[in-house]
């Protein structure tokens, strides 16, 4: 009897196939200077399996050959984004773990708006008293948050961005902006032609961003939304949120899916726009 239940514990065995996950590092750089890139996204397409490259360029991928037929990309504002299967990343990788990325050279639309016509406005989910409190519980690279802004008039410049942090728990808290267009209601391309990284040491309060820097036009209903890109530990991040706007929008990891929450959740963001 012993003898047929360790045959069939074999079979068993046999059976069953072990993806076992590798971790996968590297160094992304600027092709034409060689200089590290930081926070550049990197990620299995549509699998909220993704990373970001830290502040020397560096990155660690976890993947698994289950995985092999899927497409990675490595994206960031200003670069031309490139894409693999899994199994050639992983080939290319092993043999040199450096990745250049280059400049893109296709410029966003531009939009010419006449200065004497502006009017300065706002637009979103500006917060009214406390009703909820949502955000980031964990530190997870990529992990992505934000909701629709509606816009009343167009094209629209944006000045700022506002929200109202409930509480932050980590000593110093840095991360990713993000502006896109829509598709099919959810995010799609970046508005942006440079990375806009904020750092901040509010524990609780209004949180304002300067973007007038950043010459950010929107010609119809927009995505704004904040990016982890440091490891800084499992403290947590919330702001304000309420019911009154739209329902928040998420993407777990670099270059994952995105999915709307179901609750109906709004966070309080609202922008500073002229039109």
């Amino acid at each position: 009897m012993k003898f047929f239940k360790a045959l069939l514990i074999l079979l068993l065995s046999c059976g069953t196939v072990i993806h076992a996950q590798t971790e996968y590092a590297g160094t992304i750089k600027d092709k034409a200077s060689g200089e590290a890139l930081p926070y550049v996204n990197i990620g299995v397409v549509n699998k909220n399996m993704g990373t970001v490259s830290d502040v020397n360029g560096h990155f660690t991928l976890p993947l698994t050959t289950a995985l092999n037929a899927e497409t990675i990309r490595i994206s960031m504002v200003g670069y031309e984004p490139q894409t693999f299967t899994v199994s050639d990343f992983i080939a290319k990788v092993t043999e040199n773990p450096v990745l250049l990325l280059e400049r893109s050279m296709s410029a966003l639309k531009e939009v010419v708006v006449r200065n004497k016509n502006l009017q300065t406005g706002t637009l979103g989910n500006i917060p009214g008293k406390k009703t909820e409190s949502a955000g980031f519980e964990k530190n997870i690279l990529g992990n992505e948050m934000g909701v629709t802004i509606k816009l009343k008039r167009k094209p629209a410049y944006i000045k700022a961005f506002h929200a109202v942090i409930d509480f932050n728990r980590y000593r110093e808290l840095k991360f990713r902006l993000n502006f896109y267009d829509l598709k099919d209601g959810l995010p799609n391309n970046s508005l942006l032609s440079e990375n806009i990284i904020v750092t901040t040491d509010i524990r609780r309060g209004l949180l304002n961003v300067d973007l007038t820097d950043y010459n950010i036009w929107a010609e119809g209903d927009f995505f704004v939304s904040i990016e982890l890109i440091e490891e800084m530990g499992e403290s947590g991040l919330h702001f304000l949120a309420d019911y009154k706007g739209t329902p928040v929008i998420t993407r777990a990891a670099s270059q994952g899916k995105w999915n709307t929450r179901n609750d109906k959740l709004s966070f309080g963001f609202w922008v500073t726009a002229a039109f």
